[in-house]
């Protein structure tokens, strides 16, 4: 009982690390993937060509301003400042590339199970629900949202 007692402990104690592992890796890919279409030619020509394909109005502003906000509110994300509204900037991003792009690589005249299972395999998909549970969590711990919240508590609404 003693080793079972421990592990719940153990359990309870580490329920934050999820949730910070989550934020801070989401936030780390969508910064990374946004300065490579940003600032590496051969990304950014890929990021235009995906806008056009997937008839986005404008696709040469689209593709840098979708770039810059994954750059900026996947570092904001990462670094747990503005957790929730980065979270829903990013889930919009990904919610549009899904819609847009992502379930046109689900191949035709597949039943609904298999459907399913190539759409769950989608990274965007993924992405989406990651940023879906961070947006009702929070930053959790080791943010800055807790250093603005100490600063200003009319943000924890926000935050």
């Amino acid at each position: 009982m003693i080793v079972i007692d421990r592990l719940v402990q153990l359990r309870q104690s580490l329920q934050w690390l999820p949730l910070l592992l989550a934020r801070v890796n989401v936030g780390l890919f969508f910064s990374i993937s946004g300065y490579n279409k940003l600032f590496v030619p051969a990304n950014q020509a890929a990021m235009l060509d995906t806008m056009q394909h997937a008839g986005i109005p404008f696709p040469e502003f689209n593709a840098v301003f979708v770039a810059m906000f994954e750059f900026v509110f996947g570092a904001l994300l990462g670094l747990g400042l503005l957790t929730r509204p980065s979270a829903l900037v990013l889930l919009v991003i990904v919610s549009v590339a899904t819609v847009t792009d992502g379930i046109h690589k689900i191949p035709a005249g597949l039943g609904p199970l298999d459907w399913y299972d190539w759409f769950l395999y989608l990274p965007e998909v993924l992405y989406g629900l990651l940023l879906f549970w961070i947006l009702l969590a929070g930053a959790g711990r080791f943010a800055g949202d807790q250093v603005l919240a100490k600063r200003w508590p009319a943000l924890l609404r926000f935050v």
